[in-house]
């Protein structure tokens, strides 16, 4: 699976497709059209498809201010929408990136550049990069972004998790992706998930042998959660997604994914032994090592932004936690609505 057109300079460029999926971005979009209509890639070798799920907020209208195709697909859900903007391009890549992302000038030509490395790797259908807080968000969201680097904040998701170097993984986020198109002509995201659609996506072409490559110098800005709780509400919504495709699947995606719900499990149990002898035993040995986890983590957050407020990442580090495991145990018990 491979593009056909020649990716160096005395060649045509591959042509691309950019596709960004938008409901009610008004007050992020202008930062991702900015961004991706002044690309250093050939303006005649790419093409922006912004495919909106049937905004109220003049998103519509902003969008008509840059040279880009607008498309509705009123109600749809974001692996609906992703498929559409698949079918209205052409190119021989596909890209992605979010309505509330910004990417850099360079960002198509690092990643057809990054991808040609790979034309004679079959398995790898895709390349991807991190995704970072923008520069001039708050101090909070800094915050948020420097825990999920971390291990314990990431579970080592290459997306988020501060890797120095270039691999191939089974899978990145769809906020900073570029497929070979010829991938779809077999698979597609599912028009029913919602939430962790290219979760479900990768982990069907991981199974099916496909790689992505994952370049940490190819990175995106995203604004993340600004309060803690945008971040309640983000994590409550990922876990239970997560719980939900793996039902689908019968299969663990992430090995990680159930270890939030186990730990609150843990600890009711550890709480109602405690109580029932009349001994504190277990619940501080749990508290214990919670602190010795969110210590680790709030000493790499340090190091990264170098701000006393990490001592705030133990609040960070519970709330993610607590929400990712509340929203798993809903979606292992409760049907898709």
């Amino acid at each position: 699976m491979r593009a056909t057109s020649d990716g160096g300079t005395d060649g045509p460029r591959p042509t691309v497709t950019v596709v960004v999926v938008t409901y009610n971005s008004v007050t992020t979009l202008a930062d991702t059209l900015g961004t991706l209509t002044t690309q250093t890639y050939p303006d005649d070798r790419y093409e922006v498809v912004v495919v909106d799920g049937g905004s109220t907020d003049g998103t519509a209208a902003l969008a008509a201010e840059y040279d880009v195709r607008f498309v509705v697909a009123d109600g749809a859900g974001i692996g609906a929408c992703r498929n559409r903007g698949i079918d209205e391009g052409d190119g021989e890549y596909v890209a992605f990136t979010d309505s509330d992302c910004a990417v850099p000038g360079t960002w198509l030509d690092s990643l057809v550049a990054r991808m040609a490395t790979y034309a004679d790797d079959e398995r790898v259908v895709g390349v991807g990069g991190p995704n970072r807080p923008f520069p001039t968000d708050s101090a909070f969201t800094k915050l948020v972004g420097s825990f999920q680097g971390t291990a314990f904040g990431s579970g080592r998701s290459p997306q988020s998790h501060n890797i120095g170097r270039e691999r191939l993984v089974g899978s990145v986020a769809a906020c900073n992706v570029l497929y070979d198109a010829t991938v779809f002509e077999s698979f597609r995201y599912d028009d029913s998930v919602n939430v962790g659609e290219d979760a479900e996506l990768h982990f069907r072409l991981h199974e099916a042998g496909y790689r992505f490559a994952f370049d940490p110098e190819i990175a995106v800005s995203h604004h993340l959660s600004p309060s803690l709780g945008a971040l309640w509400r983000k994590n409550r919504s990922y876990g239970t997604a997560m719980a939900r495709i793996q039902r689908r699947h019968g299969k663990l995606i992430r090995w990680y994914s159930f270890l939030p719900t186990a730990a609150i499990g843990g600890g009711l149990a550890a709480a109602a032994a405690d109580i029932a002898t009349r001994r504190a035993r277990y619940v501080p040995l749990l508290a214990a090592l919670f602190l010795l986890a969110s210590g680790y983590a709030s000493l790499q957050v340090y190091r990264d932004r170098g701000t006393a407020l990490a001592v705030f990442v133990p609040v960070i580090f519970a709330v993610q936690y607590l929400a990712y495991g509340v929203g798993f145990a809903e979606g292992l018990t409760v049907d898709d609505p």
